[in-house]
């Protein structure tokens, strides 16, 4: 089972939550807009994780899928079937209802597709060899629809009419998803960074970059008319584009959308939690480790007004810390590789363990983790999308919530996790990304190093 801790934040200021230990099939809705939830699967009764939603027009219900293909409705919305107890070659990775709501389609990751009330098979790239997995898929008003590849490959089937894809083109992020114009007469397709591409009377409004907005962005929410759109970011922020006036903050949650989907004038946003990394370790595993860190932090910390951290802020993570090894790029000690290490290495005089590792800064404990690579880990939350990693734990003393002050004794120094000995490891994080901790830490003037 996996432990996900979610940190709640008012107004950027620290506050202490009640954090529960969450199956990794969980998940929940959010919305926006004047939508209404009408709930979220169970969690303990799923047995993969959740991957698309989609609603009934007028928002009165909607269908979660799971990427075995296991459906649940909820308000209204009626259940036409799934994929329960089916061996599938590909998992689901979208979901599409019916003009009028009385069946839906789920679409596999090589273009498979299921049909379901009446929903009506109208063909698929499921024979074929794609160049790049199918992502998504949308209705035509023309009894049809059409399916959209990460490459931005675009195949249609039914009466759904082709008016041109990205296929031929090198993008700079994936797609990730694809939007009917307010006719049915074209399309949108969005990019993982924002940048928007249309076709057919699809009008371009704007996009993310063009705004200074980064990614990544997870959907698309309509003009009715088709005279503009809004985007859905991960951390929840909505930013509307021509006639859209749908808008919504980020949320300091440390689950990310995943999906959304148009419900009558609003909209519900699909919330799960990220995986814990737990495969078998190699010299990818801190890389994979450090990004799910970095998703974390960033998403837990999305509604806080940014600062830009100050020398005098921090204290030291250690009593007496003598530095072996600092941040930037190395020799990897374990896998002989050359790659960028993230923060510094500390262990006490005389080559002891240094005792406890102390909380540099006032915060509150975002996560308690055991991971591959990083081992025992505790992340503090100091607001201002600052944050603090110590690693490689022998023992942890506190738990996810506490509010702790400067100094506070955090768990022993050890070599837990991918570890050649007994060593803090300590990062300093800044939205997600990882800084150079010397420029800030109170280190003294002749602090020793390991010879």
């Amino acid at each position: 089972m996996l432990k996900i801790w979610l940190l709640s934040l008012l107004a950027g200021s620290l506050a202490l939550v009640v954090f529960a230990s969450t199956p990794a099939a969980a998940a929940k809705v959010e919305a926006v807009g004047g939508a209404t939830t009408y709930g979220a699967p169970d969690g303990e009764s799923l047995a993969s994780p959740v991957a698309a939603m989609v609603s009934q027009a007028d928002g009165a219900g909607y269908w979660i899928a799971t990427r075995a293909g296991v459906v649940t409705n909820f308000g209204q919305a009626q259940h036409f079937g799934d994929m329960a107890g089916t061996s599938l070659n590909q998992p689901i990775v979208g979901m599409a209802v019916t003009p009028t709501g009385n069946g839906y389609w789920l679409v596999a990751a090589d273009g498979g597709i299921f049909s379901f009330g009446g929903a009506h098979f109208h063909g698929s790239t499921g024979q074929l060899t794609l160049n790049s997995p199918i992502v998504g898929m949308a209705t035509s008003f023309d009894n049809g629809y059409w399916l959209v590849a990460a490459d931005g490959g675009v195949f249609s089937f039914g009466g759904a009419t082709f008016y041109g894809s990205m296929g031929a083109t090198a993008l700079n992020r994936p797609i990730v998803a694809m939007l009917p114009s307010g006719s049915g007469l074209g399309y949108w397709l969005l990019a993982e960074d924002g940048g928007i591409f249309t076709f057919g009377d699809a009008s371009f409004y704007g996009s993310a970059p063009g705004k200074g907005y980064a990614g990544p962005f997870v959907g698309m929410i309509p003009v009715s008319d088709g005279r503009g759109y809004a985007l859905v970011h991960s951390h929840g922020r909505i930013t509307p584009f021509g006639m859209s006036i749908l808008r919504n903050d980020p949320a300091c949650d440390a689950w990310p959308v995943v999906d959304v989907s148009v419900a009558g004038t609003g909209a519900v946003l699909l919330r799960t939690p990220n995986r814990q990394p737990n495969d078998s370790p190699t010299n990818l595993s801190g890389k994979i480790d450090g990004e799910y860190l970095r998703e974390l932090i960033i998403h837990s910390q999305s509604c806080q007004t940014p600062n830009e951290p100050e020398f005098v802020e921090f204290s030291l993570p250690l009593s007496q810390p003598v530095q072996t090894s600092s941040f930037g790029w190395r020799r990897h000690p374990i896998w002989g590789d050359v790659s960028i290490h993230t923060g510094s290495d500390f262990i006490g005089p005389n080559r002891t363990s240094g005792g406890p590792a102390l909380a540099v800064a006032d915060g509150t404990v975002l996560a308690v983790l055991d991971l591959v690579a990083y081992g025992k880990t505790i992340v503090l939350n100091h607001g201002g999308q600052i944050a603090t990693v110590y690693a490689h734990l022998s023992w942890v003393s506190v738990a996810a919530g506490d509010v702790l002050e400067t100094g506070h004794a955090l768990g022993g120094v050890g070599s837990t996790g991918l570890s050649t000995g007994v060593h803090l490891h300590f990062e300093l994080r800044v939205n997600g990304i990882a800084r150079d901790s010397s420029a800030y830490l109170n280190l003294p003037d002749s602090l020793p190093s390991a010879g």
